[in-house]
């Protein structure tokens, strides 16, 4: 009777022994499965017709000398994304759709900056049925009145770590005019963070696209301030008319016909 109970713990040792080896093969396989990979880059010359000068968290402009009358202006902006390897000649841009609050930070990036009429985005169906490419882009931005065009781009560089990167253009030239570029790394979560926690604080994501707004905006107001104003030419001898009569403001309601 011992001899029989022995046998039965023995076996039941191994039955045990092996739903753990189970257990820890499975771990294994879910940790490798789980292993990050970065999806497909974009690339600078997916933005423009060229490769600029290396930039990193900063901006550098692209035209020599100040411009003339570029301003006021309004900005249009884009974003572009990839999919698909260039190895299985699937590599493919393409216009992601925006959430709401991307665009609404643009449009309230240049809020202080008197010089920027507005910000408005291009849409894939604003391409008119064209390819994704900076040629095709700058032609919607010039056909939508928008006289300077931003095309940005993000790339997740490691599993914590997120660039942005993006070039303005002068949409009357199509020619860039400026080179962007910043990025940012995740920030831990201190332990005794309270709850409910803002991500916003912490994410790499969040955090460079606060950064790339900034730079954005510090280069768009250098190239405001180096703007030359248009100048009017007034024909020889024109001399304008006198105000016939002073101007009331507010209005008298007893005088109004």
């Amino acid at each position: 009777m011992n001899g029989c109970s022995l046998k039965i713990k023995a076996w039941m040792l191994r039955c045990l022994i092996f739903v753990l080896g189970l257990g820890i093969l499975g771990c294994a396989s879910t940790e490798e499965q789980s292993v990050w990979s970065p999806p497909p880059k974009v690339l600078w010359t997916d933005l423009a017709p060229y490769e600029p000068p290396p930039v990193e968290n900063g901006y550098i402009k692209l035209e020599s000398g100040p411009s003339r009358g570029r301003f006021p202006a309004t900005i249009a902006v884009t974003r572009i994304a990839v999919e698909g390897e260039a190895e299985q000649g699937a590599r493919k841009t393409f216009i992601p759709p925006k959430p709401k609050n991307e665009f609404l930070d643009w449009n309230s990036a240049f809020d202080d900056q008197m010089a920027i009429n507005c910000v408005f985005p291009i849409e894939t169906r604003d391409l008119g049925g064209g390819p994704v490419i900076p040629e095709q882009i700058n032609a919607a931005f010039h056909a939508l009145d928008g006289e300077i065009g931003l095309i940005y781009a993000w790339n997740y560089l490691e599993e914590n770590k997120t660039e942005m990167f993006g070039v303005l253009y002068d949409t009357d030239s199509a020619k860039p005019i400026a080179a962007l570029h910043a990025s940012a790394t995740s920030v831990p979560i201190p332990e005794d963070a309270e709850e409910p926690v803002d991500l916003w604080e912490f994410d790499s994501k969040a955090l460079v696209r606060e950064k790339f707004q900034k730079i954005v905006h510090a280069c768009v107001r250098e190239l405001i301030l180096g703007d030359i104003p248009q100048t009017v030419d007034v024909p020889k001898g024109w001399v304008p008319h006198k105000v016939e009569s002073s101007v009331v403001w507010p209005p008298n309601p007893s005088s109004t016909p």
